[in-house]
């Protein structure tokens, strides 16, 4: 049978081509529940940074690190890269537990950073720190790329100084529990505080796509956390151990994240279009991929491993995740039926067979984490989708549209809105607004929050209940009138039919849920919003919160400079013996 071919704009990026009926289908995947189970892969931003520095070879050397047993002091890094230089200068302090917070609206951190391009010189240095103190009215010089701050965790990174200055290696079994020693929070667009924008940026800038600086940044403060440590322990005892390679290794940096993340995803519909989309397209081609002894064998090895990564994850999941455990027993499961797969010499289709079968017997979290390691070992399904990451937001008004059509693009593309029940007991029950004196992004349960005038602070996420209204309001007009002349009478609808008809066809753009709904939870959005991240070991602190852990396993800068550590993803626990690490 003759393959068919299907092509689909994706903005400045151009198009994208693949084969037709091999995308999953938006009305299920774009459900909060189904987004909430995604897991980091290939084309997650993070991942994206490590292969460019581990291709390239980018060089990472500590110039400069001037702190006292307590931690107070300040590092100077550079980072070289095949076109451009950048510093990454941290400010460290030692801080009271009762001041610690990972909220970003938080005024004292353990530690503040910034990434620049070039040298950082004393006077920018001077400056920056002056400005990041200040971080809601601050401004940044036009070469600082990011700002970016962090807490010490008092659990782990005190354990670790401690352990040193005993003169032996950290409880690796303790250290499991987090995997981090710091944890960072809130990673800003390029832009805000007059950072540098992508437009700002040269062409071969190793940085120009969404996050790099954040996730450098990120890196950073995780390569930064362990000469922190080291030199605590040397600064209180010359004879302390030094923090071994193997235990460095297995250390990331910690994140925790608010419901602020779901206005992001509410508030850039095409930037997450592209994100799934790329994702949806390198698993297409994945399934599609003939099997081989080699993808097959490293398939099994790389199942294996993230078997063992999710046995040994003691992060609890309050109940709102699926058991660890559960998520092991289903890997295990899927790596017999590989096998029996391969028994059968039934090549065509291997692994599009191996997904269906797993979608008949486990949920969206195992499946997703099968789907995530299909894209691992067939890296070159991602060949050039990762320029397709960048988006322009623009939208306008289409006046001259008859409400005949925009009614017409409401039934074709917006209908799951439709669907949706607004007048249902419970349907309405939250409300989503700015509070506080810096306006922080909060969710309160409508009627019981201690707010007047509720339109004066509710935000825009209630995307199915403007469609609901919309189509109300456009049903009483008279269908052969213009987009111009309805809303001279209904100016109220600009927002929403601006969106209508800028995200008709582009079909992973919106969630398809209702986030006013009582039963909406909060934890799915902010799970998917960090898998494109890259964040692992994913565990709620609350209803609002979820906290993870970037990086663990990545290679150190010793590794990058030489290419090594490519295959970092699902790291095995270090092996304590006495006296070190095997």
């Amino acid at each position: 049978m003759k393959k068919t071919y299907k092509r689909i704009m994706v903005g400045s990026g151009g198009e994208l081509q693949f084969q037709e009926g091999l995308l999953r289908d938006p009305s299920e995947l774009m459900k909060p529940e189904r987004l909430g189970s995604f897991k980091q892969n290939r084309l997650s931003f993070a991942r994206i940074l490590i292969n460019k520095m581990i291709e390239e070879k980018w060089r990472i050397e500590l110039k400069k690190i001037d702190v006292d047993g307590r931690g107070n002091g300040m590092a100077i890094y550079t980072i070289n890269t095949r076109s451009h230089t950048f510093s990454f200068v941290v400010q460290s302090r030692e801080s009271s537990d009762d001041e610690d917070t990972d909220r970003i609206i938080a005024s004292t951190w353990d530690m503040e950073a910034f990434l620049c391009e070039g040298e950082a010189t004393p006077e920018l240095i001077n400056s920056q720190f002056e400005e990041i103190r200040n971080l809601r009215k601050g401004r940044a010089d036009p070469e600082v790329l990011i700002w970016t701050r962090a807490n010490r965790s008092s659990r782990f990174f005190d354990h670790i100084v401690d352990s040193l200055l005993s003169g032996h290696q950290p409880d690796i079994d303790f250290l499991a529990k987090g995997g981090y020693l710091v944890r960072s929070s809130g990673y800003y667009g390029n832009g805000l505080n007059g950072t540098k924008v992508f437009r700002a940026m040269d062409e071969d800038h190793p940085l120009k796509k969404p996050y790099m600086s954040q996730m450098l940044a990120v890196y950073m403060l995780r390569t930064f956390s362990f000469d922190l440590a080291d030199n605590m322990a040397k600064n209180r005892n010359r004879e302390s151990a030094t923090l071994n390679y193997s235990i460095k290794r297995y250390l990331g940096t910690g994140n925790s994240s608010g419901i602020g993340i779901i206005f992001f995803i509410m508030n850039h519909p095409k930037l997450i279009h592209k994100w799934v989309l790329v994702r949806e397209i390198a698993l297409a081609r994945a399934k599609k991929t003939k099997i081989s002894e080699e993808n097959i064998e490293k398939f099994k090895k790389r199942s294996k491993r993230a078997e063992r990564w999710f046995s040994e994850d003691e992060s609890s999941t309050e109940g709102e995740f699926i058991d660890k455990n559960k998520i092991a027993d289903g890997l295990r499961d899927i790596r017999k039926k590989v096998g029996d797969l391969q028994k059968s010499k039934e090549e065509n289709d291997f692994w599009m067979r191996l997904c269906e079968w797993t979608e008949n017997r486990y949920g969206p979290e195992v499946q997703e984490v099968l789907h995530s390691l299909l894209i691992d070992i067939h890296p070159s399904v991602c060949d050039g989708l990762d320029k397709h990451l960048i988006s322009s937001e623009e939208t306008d008004v289409i006046p001259n549209m008859s409400i005949s059509d925009l009614k017409s693009l409401i039934n074709s593309s917006y209908q799951w809105a439709l669907d949706i029940d607004m007048s249902a007991p419970n349907s309405q029950h939250y409300f989503w607004y700015r509070g506080g004196e810096i306006g922080e992004p909060r969710i309160g349960v409508r009627d019981e929050t201690p707010l007047d005038n509720y339109e004066n602070y509710e935000l825009p996420v209630d995307i199915a209940y403007q469609v609901h209204e919309l189509y109300s309001d456009l049903s009483e007009s008279c269908a052969s009138d213009s987009v111009a002349e309805f809303l001279f009478y209904h100016p109220e609808h600009e927002d929403i039919i601006q969106r209508i008809q800028s995200l008709h066809n582009l079909s992973y753009a919106e969630v398809r849920g209702n986030p006013l709904d009582a039963n909406f939870n909060p934890l799915d959005m902010i799970s998917f919003k960090k898998s494109l991240w890259g964040v692992q070991k994913m565990h709620p602190k609350s209803k609002g919160w979820v906290r993870g852990t970037f990086f663990q396993g990545a290679p150190l800068a010793e590794d990058i400079i030489d290419g090594r550590g490519s295959n970092w993803v699902y790291p095995s626990k270090p092996v304590i013996e006495e006296g070190g690490v095997e």
